[in-house]
């Protein structure tokens, strides 16, 4: 839930001032082809480190932790990673006065989109998690069209389509087995990150991204700070769930610092396409790291949603006429 959102439509980087994957003009004295390489294997890291943080998030609530715990600690690392940055890039750390109280509301349907895809991680099948989840680029299309006017071209329309045909494949070969609220909270981060890329899109254009990105951050963590004050707050208990509270935070920051970059390098355009590699990437991990196996229907309509979301994403970015 850190990528790029206008990175993940096709769109142009925001603060990147219209760059798209024509923008490849290299920096003085490098060339090219180096600094697209550099930037494709960043986006393909960050794709691996957002791929394998289910199944260290799954390591936690192994050891006791809960999902307080799980989003507290990526809230605040994520926010000393967004400072670091903007201060390092010479950008601003905060947004103009007029657009904080936007960037600080944004931040909470931020966490309340991270919030439910963790507890979604917790009872249902990390691939189906997922494959729920990242339906939220066709989420992003639909309320366009709804809140904005925006024509659905056939391409759009074929990726909806297709990826809500894959999403009935890969719950309905789970029915029976999975945990219906599973489900359901899998779908509500969907909604609460395809909620959060449409109004962060308007933050992120007036600021620089870091900035926009310390007000979401920031706005979470202070939340959960106070959330712990009401509630009990579940540490792990075992080494190994600590370090997987500790890996899922470390690989959430590391990914989004490496998406930030490579959409900057190559364009939002070729960033956005790699990371529809995470669900793989999260199936497999999760394969490896915890046993889970998936049946062939949902791993069909994995592929399903990944097609789709290509779709949508390549079709937004031609031209109309």
């Amino acid at each position: 839930l850190g990528r790029g959102s206008a990175a993940c439509l096709g769109e142009p980087a925001p603060g990147g001032a219209g760059m798209t994957q024509t923008s490849l003009a290299a920096a003085p004295g490098e060339p090219a082809q180096s600094r697209l390489r550099l930037g494709l294997a960043l986006v393909v890291l960050a794709a691996l480190c957002y791929g394998t943080l289910p199944s260290m998030v799954r390591l936690a609530f192994a050891g006791g932790a809960d999902e307080t715990a799980v989003m507290l600690f990526r809230a605040c690392s994520a926010l000393i990673v967004c400072v670091a940055l903007a201060l390092a890039s010479g950008k601003p750390v905060f947004p103009p006065r007029g657009l904080r109280l936007a960037g600080f509301f944004i931040g909470l349907v931020w966490l309340i989109g991270a919030y439910s895809y963790v507890g979604a991680i917790r009872r249902i099948p990390i691939g189906v998690a997922v494959t729920i989840f990242f339906m939220f680029p066709l989420v992003v299309a639909l309320l366009a069209r709804v809140i904005e006017g925006e024509n659905l071209s056939k391409g759009r329309l074929a990726g909806l389509v297709a990826g809500f045909v894959g999403v009935l494949l890969a719950v309905g070969a789970s029915l029976g087995g999975v945990d219906p609220q599973g489900m359901l909270l899998a779908a509500v981060a969907s909604l609460g990150v395809a909620i959060n890329i449409t109004l962060s899109v308007r933050v992120m254009r007036g600021s620089s991204p870091y900035a926009a990105m310390v007000m979401m951050t920031g706005g979470s963590a202070v939340a959960l700070s106070l959330l712990t004050l009401a509630t009990n707050l579940n540490l792990p208990t075992t080494p190994l769930s600590w370090f997987g509270l500790l890996a899922a935070a470390g690989l959430f920051c590391v990914a989004m610092t490496c998406f930030y970059t490579a959409v900057h390098m190559i364009g939002s355009i070729r960033a956005s396409v790699v990371c529809n590699l995470e669900p793989v990437m999260a199936t497999i991990i999760a394969f490896l790291v915890l046993g889970e196996t998936l049946k062939p229907l949902q791993l069909l309509g994995i592929a399903l949603v990944i097609t789709a979301v290509m779709l949508v994403q390549l079709a937004g970015t031609r031209k109309p006429g």
